[in-house]
């Protein structure tokens, strides 16, 4: 199986190059909030983004610290003039949230001060995405949105037991076919801000998106492995894609001089076949082909290495939560003895406590409204709540303590009542 997906995907790697005809970007960096922390990044982000993007050929409609009217304006401004083209890109980088699987960019004076005013104060990305894949037949989408963003603690005060909605960083976004979305890190992570003139991602991604003869992937790769140097591997810049062909923004061969041919050599799969490879078959829930990617790829790879075997780890983990409880098998003891009222506190930027009640059939449920199910699993307990998230503990010799981490590696902790 997945053979035939990496096959399919290659397919699209080696159709015709797209690069010609009219390209028009817009361009928004926000960085001087009203109600949040100021961030330095965005405006050099923005300035020296547009600058790259118009030594590419595109024409650029580009603006800084905007606030909800004059971005809604910029992106009427960019609606209009995408008529006819053959390529658009939008660029933001500021502040950005998820609520409900939803992301949201931030203007300047956003302030989210009650769950209500959600949509009258942000901008959803989808509308960008949507309006520009009805006029381009190829899309890209640069999203440096994913830092730590206080206007989301905001939220979550107001939204009270609901506060389990918002996602920490930006969520998972599906490309449309002829699309490619960049995130600054991985869905569901935050990004750094950078001590320099940009951020660990637009800084690179400005110096290297110019390169002659380098595709949109080639130079994704590139910059992925930058940040990854950068920030110690704390952040791994993503993508999402459905493009129909390679693209290039600057598709002029690189200078070359002539040089003797070196003898051949053993070589295995290079990083861009990797990465095209890791693209196919990241989101499958089969087990199976994520043990077939750590086979051909792992040894050569260990950034995707690492992924896949997370991978098989989380898979693996929801096969657990999912089995069906026998209830005419009793269960195991250890497992018997954490069934009761706990009090329950969690770490990260939304950290908080509540009354767990955990209950001898395999589910959970909290007074803040949270509900899940619980297993034994690999000597401790998994709980998969209804939001998606799961939390790996282990029970501490007297029975009396649970602790250990969520899958956005934030401290969890149990305390028997």
């Amino acid at each position: 199986m997945w053979q035939a997906l990496l096959s399919v995907f290659f397919s699209f790697a080696l159709c015709a190059p797209a690069h010609a005809g009219k390209r028009l970007a817009l361009v928004i960096g926000n960085g001087a909030y009203t109600h949040a922390n100021a961030l330095p990044n965005p405006k050099n982000d923005a300035t020296d983004m547009a600058a790259a993007l118009k030594d590419s050929g595109f024409t650029v409609i580009a603006g800084t610290d905007l606030d909800k009217a004059a971005m809604e304006s910029k992106i009427r401004e960019f609606a209009d003039a995408l008529s006819g083209a053959d390529t658009g890109v939008f660029f933001y980088s500021g502040h950005g949230l998820q609520v409900s699987g939803v992301n949201y960019l931030v203007p300047v004076n956003a302030g989210l001060s009650t769950a209500a005013v959600l949509e009258l104060e942000m901008i959803r990305l989808d509308t960008v995405q949507r309006i520009m894949e009805g006029e381009a037949r190829t899309n890209i989408l640069f999203l440096d949105a994913c830092r730590d963003n206080p206007l989301a603690r905001n939220l979550a005060r107001s939204m009270g037991t609901r506060t389990a909605s918002i996602g920490q960083g930006l969520a998972a976004a599906e490309s449309g076919v002829g699309t490619l979305i960049s995130f600054s890190t991985q869905p569901g992570n935050v990004a750094l801000d950078g001590a320099g003139r940009n951020s660990p991602f637009t800084g690179p991604l400005v110096k290297r998106i110019g390169t002659p003869g380098e595709d949109i992937l080639s130079v994704l790769t590139a910059v992925r492995n930058d940040v990854l140097a950068a920030t110690n591997e704390k952040q791994v810049p993503w993508e999402n894609h459905a493009l129909r062909a390679r693209f290039y923004f600057n598709p002029a061969a690189p200078a070359t001089t002539a040089t003797p041919a070196p003898a051949p050599v053993a070589a295995g799969p290079s990083f861009t076949e990797v990465e095209h490879a890791w693209n196919a078959v990241k989101d499958s829930k089969d087990i199976s082909i994520f043990e077939a990617f750590l086979t051909k790829y792992g040894p050569a790879n260990q950034l995707y290495g690492k992924l896949a075997m997370r991978r098989i780890e989380e898979l693996k983990g929801v096969q657990t939560a999912a089995r069906p409880i026998d209830p005419a098998r009793p269960a195991e003891p250890r497992c018997a003895s954490i069934a009761g009222t706990w009090q329950w506190a969690w770490g990260g930027p939304f950290a908080g406590n509540t009354v767990m009640s955990i209950r001898p059939g395999g589910a959970v449920a909290g007074s803040n409204g949270s509900k899940g199910s619980w297993s034994c699993a690999g000597g401790g307990f998994v709980f998969v709540w209804d939001n998606g998230n799961t939390d790996h503990l282990a029970l501490s010799p007297d029975g009396r303590r649970l602790s250990g981490s969520n899958n956005w590696r934030w401290s969890v902790s149990g305390s028997r009542n």
